[in-house]
């Protein structure tokens, strides 16, 4: 009998993002209380991975050729899809005071990705993320938008939801 191939839904997923009380001298960053952070719930869609950094070498023993390494390096990614504006959203009022901010680490953010939903022993990607840039778009028919463009400082940092 054939098998059904395995998939999850988008719709259980749970992003949660929560202001930096704490970075330390030496730049490390606390993670923020459980009940500081807040459900991003207005966004289309959210896209986060990594990419390592690789270097090329080229000598005798590959033959001239070239060949790519990994150097050691990631870098994390991530953007968020069409977000629809709400002026009283907590997570989106916290995105726009970072775009905002003035301060050196001001603009910083962390995030909890829970793919599967909220749940002990669920995976769970922490991120903290930098907002570079943010624009509102006001359509004349249609609901009034914001995109933002985000650096990620650290992370993805893959776990799983704590009992």
């Amino acid at each position: 009998m054939p098998q059904a191939p395995k998939y999850r839904f988008g719709k259980n997923a749970l992003i949660r993002v929560a202001a930096i009380a704490t970075i330390a001298a030496d730049g490390t960053v606390t993670k923020p209380a459980t009940a500081a952070f807040k459900v991003l719930c207005l966004a289309k869609d959210t896209t986060f991975g990594l990419e390592n950094g690789t270097v090329d070498i080229e000598n005798f023993c590959t033959g001239g050729r070239t060949v790519s390494v990994r150097d050691g390096t990631q870098s994390g990614t991530m953007e968020l899809g069409e977000t629809t504006w709400a002026e009283d959203d907590d997570v989106l009022s916290l995105m726009e005071d970072a775009a905002f901010s003035e301060d050196e680490q001001g603009g910083w953010l962390y995030v909890e990705i829970l793919p599967l939903g909220a749940g002990t022993g669920k995976p769970v990607f922490d991120l903290i993320i930098d907002v570079n840039t943010w624009s509102m778009s006001i359509p004349s028919k249609g609901v009034i938008t914001v995109e933002h463009g985000l650096t990620v400082i650290e992370g993805p940092i893959r776990g799983t939801v704590a009992a």
